[in-house]
């Protein structure tokens, strides 16, 4: 399979078919809700919404793959705020798994990320495949969502030490 892609930034006419590629994608993941697709839907409709950060890799005129990042956020001990980035959902439809698709939306994503700012960003899922990026368990650094298991939530620091100091409960 040819590995020519692009990587854009969606746009509204996007929007039907990016929500059927996760839904198909989604499929075939051995961990999955059923409804990652309409959790894409309320994170772009929500307050926390980038929309240059909500990307999709397409081949010759057909989307691919996706990846979303939002604002999000770590409660620290004493009840500050530490602003970061969830990147929900990576997704890449079955065939085209393994071309570099997945790989591309990730690092454009976290490219775009830092030129905005962000030193950090957050998900959940596979450590086998989110180490790759660099991604690391959240709580060698302290930091734990109060109810999703630990050995699926990961951080990787987009800046060198961004977390040094920072322990508390991640929002997702």
């Amino acid at each position: 399979m040819k590995k020519n892609f692009i990587v854009r930034q969606i746009t509204e006419a996007d929007y039907t078919t990016v929500y059927d590629l996760i839904k198909t994608a989604f499929e075939t993941a051995e961990h999955r809700d059923g409804d990652e697709q309409d959790y894409a839907v309320g994170l772009r409709n929500g307050e926390n919404y980038i929309p240059q950060l909500d990307l999709v890799a397409e081949q010759d005129g057909k989307i691919i793959g996706h990846i979303m990042l939002t604002k999000t956020y770590v409660t620290k001990p004493d009840s500050s705020r530490y602003d970061t980035l969830l990147v929900a959902p990576l997704s890449v439809l079955l065939e085209y798994r393994s071309v570099g698709a997945g790989s591309a939306l990730m690092k454009e994503g976290l490219r775009i990320a830092l030129t905005m700012g962000y030193d950090s960003a957050f998900l959940i899922g596979d450590p086998n495949y989110y180490q790759r990026f660099g991604y690391k368990l959240t709580h060698l650094y302290g930091i734990n969502h109060e109810s999703l298991p630990a050995e699926y939530v990961m951080v990787k620091e987009l800046v060198l030490e961004a977390l040094n100091g920072i322990t508390g409960l991640i929002k997702m």
